[in-house]
């Protein structure tokens, strides 16, 4: 019948349309030209081509077909996203290995509902009602996947990289699953009393599997977030030390100045102008130091600049800094301190220790109706501590050693935010992107 088959057709379209939308959650496209958008179409267009004439002259199943799929998809990848190769090869194996496992495990269930009439050789081998049930109900599913994993793209995209040893350690299992229970296709295996077991014992495995990643997971992620969340305290109780020290010191300056102000006024009584002179400079020179820039109008984020101003200059590192006035504050003072104070420790540490030339650090805040934008760029000797993928200090500081990046990238999630970071020559720069 013409209706199955445009059935057939459009569900296998929203397979590859599923693949491609996951795809875009991990890696980002080459280019965005409109040539490239237009073979990347013709490529999707292909192979659903190749997919719908498979399924029409031979079978809706076949190991080998889906391998080739694999393939193909890999290959298309490679040449218009920017990619990893080993976590593409992840990503589309564990796509496929879902679909096929959906398909065949509600094939065998269709076939235990209606084992009179064969239903599980209508699926495999010929256009009926039974396969489009069955592409159906496994295309939504993996539709309802890729939604949700597109809605939580962020976090998908920083968690996956994190496990990928786990999930491949899941697609082997899932690929003897299917190994196994592809025998629900031969007509003298569904006859063995074997069959059963088969297909309650591998899709139950795969589940409990699956559960117990997603519950390891969750529960690594819980450790991590308190991890940093004790790492942010302890920055900001740091900073809070800092400041208590810097308006001791202040009270101390205000309190001797009856005293200074005595000794100007005999001087001036004397009318010794000279002496007089040097002792306002004198006395002016901690009051400068105590000065208190206003950058923002952000009353936290303007501490948290002239606090690190002053430690970047104890290091003899030029500083450069270019702010908007912050007119809507909806970012959270913890939150503040989490992206500009951590922004700041790998500069200072980072131009530290360059030997050659000038060490600077360029800070710029800007907002417009929906966003802030912070970036952040310096000076650095061209070693980078990436350690399993991050960027880390160096420093041995008890609960600052491999805090990373990792505590702003915590604080942008929270505002669906963007935190990129790039190396370009000697120079390392972090944007970040808060919408408001």
């Amino acid at each position: 019948m013409i209706w199955l088959r445009v059935a057939q057709g459009v569900l296998c379209a929203v397979e590859i349309c599923g693949l491609y939308y996951l795809l875009q959650v991990f890696f980002d496209k080459r280019s965005n030209k409109a040539w490239s958008n237009i073979l990347w179409f013709l490529s999707g267009v292909l192979l659903w081509g190749i997919t719908v004439i498979q399924r029409e002259g031979t079978s809706m199943y076949s190991r080998y077909y889906m391998i080739f799929c694999i393939i193909i998809s890999l290959w298309g990848t490679k040449i218009f996203f920017r990619l990893f190769f080993f976590r593409a090869l992840l990503v589309i194996v564990l796509y496929y290995e879902t679909i096929y496992f959906i398909d065949i495990l509600f094939g065998y269930i269709g076939q235990s509902l209606f084992s009179g009439n064969n239903f599980i050789d209508r699926v495999q081998f010929s256009i009926s009602v039974e396969r489009i049930m069955v592409m159906l109900i496994s295309r939504l599913l993996v539709v309802s996947i890729v939604i949700y994993t597109i809605k939580r793209k962020h976090l998908i995209s920083t968690i996956f990289p994190k496990y990928q040893l786990t999930f491949t350690g899941f697609v082997i299992i899932e690929y003897l699953g299917l190994f196994y229970c592809e025998k629900v296709f031969y007509p003298r295996f569904r006859d063995d009393v074997k069959t059963d077991m088969y297909f309650v014992l591998f899709p139950m495995l795969i589940v409990l599997i699956l559960i117990i990643i997603v519950i390891f997971i969750m529960y690594t992620e819980k450790m991590n977030e308190l991890k940093l969340i004790n790492n942010q305290n302890t920055m900001i109780e740091k900073n809070y030390q800092d400041m208590c020290l810097l308006y001791q010191k202040r009270d101390r300056i205000y309190h001797d100045m009856k005293n200074h102000l005595s000794v100007l006024s005999l001087l001036l009584a004397d009318r010794d102008l000279v002496r007089a002179e040097e002792y306002i400079s004198k006395i002016t020179e901690p009051i400068k130091d105590l000065e208190h820039k206003k950058f923002t109008n952000n009353h936290i984020v303007d501490i948290i600049l002239n606090d690190k101003i002053e430690k970047a200059h104890n290091h003899n590192i030029e500083i450069d800094i270019h702010t908007d006035k912050l007119e809507v504050n909806c970012i959270q003072d913890i939150d503040w301190c989490s992206i500009l104070a951590n922004c700041w420790i790998m500069p200072i540490e980072a131009c530290s220790k360059v030997t050659e030339g000038k060490s600077w650090i360029k800070v710029s805040i800007s907002q417009n109706d929906c966003a802030i934008f912070i970036k952040v760029s310096n000076t650095y000797n061209g070693v980078l501590d990436l350690s399993e993928g991050k960027l880390r200090s160096s420093k041995n500081e008890t609960g600052l050693h491999g805090l990373g990046l990792e505590s702003i990238r915590y604080a942008v999630d929270k505002y669906n935010g963007v935190l990129e970071y790039e190396c370009v020559k000697d120079i390392f720069i972090v944007n970040i992107s808060l919408f408001i």
